[in-house]
């Protein structure tokens, strides 16, 4: 027997379907415009300052090893025992990196969520039509590359980068190349693209230039930050690989004496 309970609860949820199904749907379509992005140059920035972090916890940690084993001045960062150790420490962090940082799963989560709070559907469905045409797809680089340039200048104004720390070469050129060729291949002609004009002036192109640079960016930094103080503790001086290259460097040091 139909209750009135009964038809009142199934009026709410025929209520509420439509309102769920424009939520999903609105999901979707700004899941698919962080897809429009590619924030390769950001990640090799990140890479890149959590390897130098890496390697100076790394170094850090040998190094509290060394005094509380009296291993020795001779153990120090140009000892290949040293160097075997902490290339051992720096692999698993580096691992850690790429899970939780290089992968960007968290970002397009809070990207997508951000979109979909920020901008209606048709204007959803506007920004997707746009990045998909020859200009939007060179805007839509304008934005990565400026998102990475944030996030470099950020590292670098709070004092983040050494500069030349050994081991970190072949990151630092992947950065430098990817942020060079990302910079010519932004480029295109204003004259001849009057609609790229038109979008980046319009009320809605502005909106997702400041949300997509200032905000996304601001998430990238507080990450990466919140990474490299935690990288530390994530450093087992008890691992197998340690314990190898400190143990080979005893006898070596006992051979020689």
């Amino acid at each position: 027997m139909i209750t009135l309970r009964m038809i009142l609860l199934l009026l709410l949820v025929w209520a509420a379907a439509p309102n769920q199904w424009t939520l999903a749907a609105s999901l979707e379509k700004s899941e698919r415009l962080v897809n429009q992005h590619d924030l390769k140059t950001t990640v090799a920035i990140g890479d890149y300052y959590l390897k130098q972090e890496a390697i100076l916890a790394a170094r850090d940690v040998l190094s509290k090893i060394g005094r509380a084993q009296n291993l020795g001045r001779d153990w120090n960062p140009s000892n290949p025992y040293w160097k075997q150790a902490e290339a051992a420490i720096v692999i698993k962090l580096m691992r850690e990196v790429n899970k939780d940082f290089s992968s960007l799963e968290w970002l397009s989560e809070a990207w997508s969520q951000m979109n979909q709070a920020e901008f209606s559907e048709p204007e959803l469905d506007m920004l997707l039509a746009h990045f998909s045409s020859e200009v939007g797809r060179k805007q839509a680089m304008i934005v990565d590359h400026t998102v990475a340039f944030h996030v470099m200048a950020s590292l670098s104004m709070a004092g983040k980068i050494q500069e030349h720390l050994q081991g970190t070469e072949a990151d630092r050129k992947r950065m430098q190349d990817l942020y060079n060729a990302e910079d010519d291949a932004m480029r295109f002609n204003h004259n001849e693209n009057p609609e790229g004009t038109q979008f980046a002036f319009s009320p809605v192109g502005k909106k997702y230039f400041v949300n997509a640079v200032l905000k996304v960016s601001g998430l990238v930094s507080r990450r990466l930050y919140q990474m490299a103080s935690q990288l530390p503790a994530h450093i087992d001086t008890s691992s197998a690989e340690v314990q190898a290259a400190v143990d080979a460097y005893r006898q070596a040091r006992s051979a020689q004496s």
